[in-house]
């Protein structure tokens, strides 16, 4: 049996055998009339088309249609949660009778095509072959110019401005459905990464990298991050779960910046041990106790009392680090070494600090 492919490239042509009339209520905004109306979604895939964009040829403008994406729409319909969102149509050749208040569309191919929407029409129609055809909004402009719909299906998916990604990550814990919290926990660390490495005066800006490969003492690979941070954030144990994204974002972001001005030295050079795997990830095996320890002494956390929490062992050997090698098994030695360290300090008289998001 062949194999599924993962994506379908190959324009849909849609058909419809006879005339057809639906009620539809018309729309006038500027220059512009459209029409609104209810379909099911077995009847919309049969008379809709959909002329899907080609590399190697100047003709289409839908992206492909990606069947994982069709498969989990479809089983969000199945499980009987709603897709109220419209599907948005150019509908060739058909008319509005003013008087019943129905669109007209006639029999024949290419007669509605396909401007927004076709993944979840797909998915729709797939969740129709299976029982349950659900009724879609459809909203249809008559005889637009391809142009038109061209500019329609850019505003729409490019220029048209979407809710803030930080919103959408922060929202993914109080939402059922298929996501285990490990995955979300990933899923937020790598939107956290993606904030600070772009975020201006952060001490990460620039230092996670995502297509390359990190250059050794300067750079870390997202991979790295996420492998650490997911875990603080995990939505079910993590210490930061209670916090919401932009703060979990500002106290990651405080903590290397503390962690920069308490070694100054060790920073500026060009084999940086806190963008090694071993120095990266020791630091974030002593987050918490630093986070809750300056948290429990002054009630904040703050870059400078990170800072002055760190520089309690501002004399700290790292390049004793270099012969331990790699893996977790080393990670947690170096961690050790910079417990011992505070440890000792803290038993001489010296302060503790304390995280304030303020």
């Amino acid at each position: 049996m062949a194999r599924r492919p993962a994506q379908q490239v190959d324009a849909k042509v849609g058909k419809l055998d006879e005339e057809l009339r639906v009620r539809a209520l018309p729309i006038e905004q500027g220059e512009h009339r459209f029409f609104v109306f209810v379909m099911h979604a077995e009847q919309l895939w049969a008379m809709a088309s959909i002329s899907r964009r080609h590399d190697t040829k100047d003709e289409g403008y839908q992206r492909v249609l990606s069947n994982s994406r069709v498969d989990a729409a479809s089983r969000f319909i199945l499980s009987g949660e709603p897709i109220p969102n419209s599907i948005l149509l150019a509908l060739e050749g058909a008319t509005f009778d003013e008087e019943s208040q129905e669109l007209v569309i006639p029999a024949g191919e290419d007669i509605g095509w396909v401007i927004d929407g076709q993944h979840r029409l797909a998915a729709s129609h797939l969740a129709a072959e299976q029982g349950h055809n659900i009724e879609l909004c459809v909203v249809a402009f008559l005889d637009a110019e391809i142009e038109f719909q061209i500019s329609q299906f850019v505003t729409i998916n490019k220029e048209a401005k979407g809710v803030p990604t930080s919103l959408l990550y922060s929202l993914l814990r109080h939402l059922p459905g298929d996501k285990k919290p490990a995955e979300v926990a990933q899923e937020l660390a790598a939107e956290i990464a993606n904030t600070l490495r772009k975020k201006k005066n952060s001490a990460l800006k620039d230092r996670i990298v995502i297509t390359t490969s990190p250059k050794r003492g300067s750079q870390i690979s997202i991979t790295n991050f996420v492998r650490k941070v997911a875990p603080l954030v995990h939505p079910e144990r993590g210490p930061l779960r209670i916090y919401t994204l932009n703060e979990q974002i500002d106290i990651i972001d405080i903590f290397f910046g503390g962690i920069k001005e308490a070694f100054p030295e060790q920073w500026k050079t060009t084999e940086n041990i806190f963008f090694q795997t071993i120095g990266f990830g020791a630091m974030m095996n002593v987050f918490e106790e630093v986070f809750q320890t300056n948290l429990a002494s002054k009630g904040r956390f703050h870059k400078t009392d990170v800072a002055e929490y760190f520089r309690q062992i501002s004399d700290f050997n790292f390049r004793q680090w270099t012969s331990y090698g790699s893996g977790n098994k080393a990670e947690l030695q170096a961690a050790q070494d910079i417990r011992v360290d505070l440890n000792r300090a803290q038993l001489r008289g010296e302060g503790a600090g304390r995280i304030d998001l303020g």
